[in-house]
């Protein structure tokens, strides 16, 4: 009964803050902007609806469900990092928002290029 109880708040919250990254990933003008709400969605809201499918009490779902939480700590940062990288390195384009055009002189150096 707890359980359940427990199960359907932690569900409750990460639909929530899904459905709250989701408009924000919509409503932010470019990719550097969109990364936070995307964030959002990858990791505090899909941990907790994996958390509520746990609360089920059958251990292959509590295994999957860990299993696939260490995944996503391990792999969320990595693709953001990169998804901005790329972003970052991307030519610019007439019509970009201003924070897609950084210029050379705009990014500093990285270590151990010159």
């Amino acid at each position: 009964m707890v359980l359940d109880i427990v199960g359907a708040a932690l569900l409750a919250l990460g639909l929530l803050l899904a459905t709250i990254g989701l408009y924000g990933l919509l409503r932010m003008p470019d990719i550097f902007h969109q990364l936070h709400p995307a964030g959002l969605v990858t990791g505090p809201a899909v941990i907790l609806v994996l958390l509520a499918s746990a609360a089920s009490g059958s251990a292959e779902i509590i295994t999957s469900a860990a299993l696939v939480i260490l995944f996503l700590l391990i792999t969320s940062p990595l693709s953001t990092h990169a998804i901005a990288q790329a972003a970052r390195r991307r030519p610019r384009r007439e019509g970009d928002h201003p924070a897609q055009t950084t210029t050379s002189s705009d990014v500093a150096p990285r270590a151990g290029h010159h």
